[in-house]
């Protein structure tokens, strides 16, 4: 029985570091980047997470807790970032045309301290429920990463462009979307560590409300796109038939 729920909560675990990438792979998929650059940033993730998985093994329990207090910490701090960046990469393209996205966009898809903070935690879990060496664990949520960005981002930008939405204006409207979720963390996350006795990984997980909150931001972000599509072909539709006054 201990076994299967190690094993329920390893998968929860890598199913946590794929949402990660699924958020990274939104950034880089909205952003106007080039292949190469979205294998760069995936292989940046691929090392962190493979360092991190070494530092499991070194640092103290005391210290690590305080590493996690300190990304609890950074949330506010990305969160105001991505709301401000979101909010000027939507104003920029929309009232002047500006491409901000191969800047903005870093805010979302680089290694911040609050993923790399996540993602020391999965090493951490994952290294006391299993056997594997911190090594192999590195090398296996790296690999999570590295696939899960190349794909999100892929996917992301091929569906963009075939539903004519991948804007600026769009990977703005994500930024948002992520920048209020952040914003929540902090008020959630405390009350968690307090709770839990670190580094042993004893909580039970309600995967119901989980679900719940997946569908809400999936719902948010569905309805960002469209009222983004509306506002484009408004400002279309408006420009055309400006055009057929002139004439």
């Amino acid at each position: 029985m201990v076994t299967e729920i190690n094993n329920i909560i390893a998968v929860g675990v890598l199913v946590g570091v794929a949402i990660l990438a699924l958020k990274t792979g939104l950034g880089c998929g909205f952003a106007n980047l080039k292949r190469r650059e979205v294998f760069y940033i995936a292989g940046i993730y691929f090392c962190a997470s493979t360092i991190l998985s070494y530092l499991v093994g070194i640092i103290a329990p005391d210290i690590t807790q305080n590493i996690l207090a300190t990304g609890v910490t950074m949330h506010l701090i990305i969160a105001i970032g991505l709301v401000y960046f979101g909010i000027k990469t939507k104003r920029e393209w929309l009232s002047y045309g500006n491409d901000l996205s191969r800047k903005t966009f870093l805010w979302i898809s680089v290694p911040c301290p609050v993923c790399l903070t996540a993602t020391f935690f999965a090493c951490l879990i994952l290294s006391q429920l299993t056997n594997i060496s911190n090594l192999w664990i590195g090398v296996i949520v790296g690999a999570i990463f590295f696939l899960g960005v190349c794909f999100f981002s892929f996917t992301v930008s091929s569906v963009a462009c075939v539903f004519k939405i991948k804007t600026p204006s769009t990977l703005g409207t994500v930024m948002l979307l992520f920048g209020l979720f952040y914003l929540l963390s902090p008020l959630i996350i405390p009350a968690y560590i307090q709770a839990q006795s670190i580094p042993v990984p004893e909580f039970s997980v309600d995967y119901h409300k989980i679900f719940i909150s997946f569908l809400m931001m999936t719902f948010l972000t569905g309805v960002g796109f469209l009222m983004d599509k509306h506002k484009r072909l408004k400002k279309k539709k408006g420009g055309e038939k400006w055009t057929h006054l002139q004439e």
